[in-house]
């Protein structure tokens, strides 16, 4: 993206809160491939996950003139996949109506037990990558940490891709295992915290 991407963060959210059309690009630029990435560990859907990232984008520059660029904008976008994925399960009978919170609700009014939860499941999360086997704990750290995809892991780990989607899959099915029947996803599940 050019010029921008010696910018921080912080930098990049002053002028996008101002409008500014760049800053938005190079904060998609910068973020949308990993944010995909983490979607998917919650989402097996293809095109539910890509729904979750545009929308989150969407909602990003829509609410620009309220977003706090003291905060980590990093985390607040892997938070919203969370959020979104949370609202999903809870209302999965609808689509998600992204309408309804206010961005006050967004950005303060987060229920402490259910941010507890949040950070409860997170060190969880890291517990069991962590506990995976070698190279699932790689593969996995590569592709929805660092946002590689299979070919890019191939190369690098010098392995097939199918061997490194099969990888994958198992990480990614082990880590839903776990996460799904803890305490602190329930709870989330039934909180009344909308983060979109």
């Amino acid at each position: 993206m050019g010029l921008l991407e010696k910018y921080t963060d912080e930098t990049l959210l002053i002028s996008l809160r101002q409008g500014d059309v760049k800053a938005f690009d190079e904060l998609y630029h910068r973020y949308a491939k990993k944010l995909m990435s983490f979607s998917l560990t919650f989402f097996t859907d293809q095109h539910l996950a890509e729904e979750a990232v545009q929308e989150i984008f969407v909602r990003i520059w829509e609410r620009r003139k309220k977003l706090d660029a003291s905060k980590s904008f990093k985390s607040y976008l892997f938070q919203s996949v969370k959020f979104y994925m949370y609202n999903h399960i809870r209302d999965r009978k609808k689509e998600c109506c992204l309408e309804t919170a206010t961005t006050e609700q967004i950005l303060v009014d987060q229920d402490p037990e259910a941010t507890l939860a949040y950070q409860e499941l997170e060190e969880l999360a890291l517990e069991m990558i962590g506990r995976l086997p070698k190279v699932q704990q790689e593969v996995f750290t590569l592709n929805k940490l660092k946002g590689l995809n299979s070919d890019q892991i191939a190369l690098q780990m010098n392995l097939s891709k199918r061997t490194i989607e099969h990888h994958l899959y198992l990480a990614s099915k082990s880590l839903k295992k776990g996460l799904l029947h803890h305490p602190s996803f329930s709870l989330l599940i039934f909180t009344g915290v909308y983060f979109f």
